[in-house]
C-alpha cells in the first residue's frame, strides 16, 4: 500500500463525499453541506480549520476546489481517522433518506481501493457507520459500542 499525506487523504475523502452526494442532490447542495459539516466539527477537531472550500459560484467541481494548509500533514493519522469517521457519519445522517441505502458502498467505489485501504488503516470503519445508521433508523433505543481492540461492534438495548 502506498502511504499518502494527510492532505491527500482528506482531499480524496471530501471530494468522494461530494461526488456521491451530488448524484442524489445537486452540486451546490453537496458542496455547501460539506462546508457546513467541516465548520460544525472544528470544535472537536481543531485541525479542520486548515480546510477551505471556495465560493459555491466559483467551484469547478474538482478536487482542486478543496484547499488544505500544509499543517494538516502534521496531524496524527489516528486523529485524522476519527475526524474522517465523524465527517462521513454526519454527512450520511445529514443527507438522511437522500443518502440512500448504498451511500457507503458508492462512497467506497468513488474513493477507490487505494484510499479506502488508507482510511481503513487509520481507523475509519465504514461498516460501523452503515450499521449505526441502519440501527438509528430502526430504533433509537439500541446503541452500538465499538470495541477498538477487534473488528467487533456490540449492540445493546438501553
Amino acid at each position: 500500500m502506498t502511504e499518502a499525506e494527510n492532505i491527500d487523504i482528506m482531499k480524496h475523502t471530501l471530494f468522494s463525499l461530494v461526488n456521491v452526494a451530488s448524484i442524489k442532490t445537486s452540486d451546490d447542495y453537496a458542496w455547501s453541506t460539506i462546508k457546513k459539516l467541516i465548520t460544525e466539527l472544528i470544535s472537536n477537531y481543531d485541525f479542520l480549520k486548515y480546510i477551505s472550500i471556495g465560493e459555491l459560484k466559483n467551484l469547478q467541481n474538482s478536487i482542486e476546489d478543496i484547499n488544505i494548509v500544509s499543517k494538516m500533514n502534521s496531524v496524527e493519522q489516528k486523529e485524522l481517522g476519527k475526524a474522517i469517521q465523524d465527517l462521513i457519519d454526519l454527512y450520511k445522517k445529514y443527507l438522511g433518506k437522500r443518502a440512500g441505502f448504498f451511500f457507503i458502498r458508492e462512497f467506497k467505489e468513488n474513493l477507490g481501493s487505494e484510499y479506502y485501504s488508507i482510511i481503513k488503516n487509520i481507523g475509519v470503519d465504514l461498516r460501523l457507520i452503515d450499521l449505526q445508521n441502519e440501527l438509528y433508523g430502526l430504533d433509537s433505543s439500541y446503541k452500538i459500542k465499538d470495541d477498538s481492540s477487534s473488528n467487533i461492534a456490540f449492540i445493546r438495548k438501553e
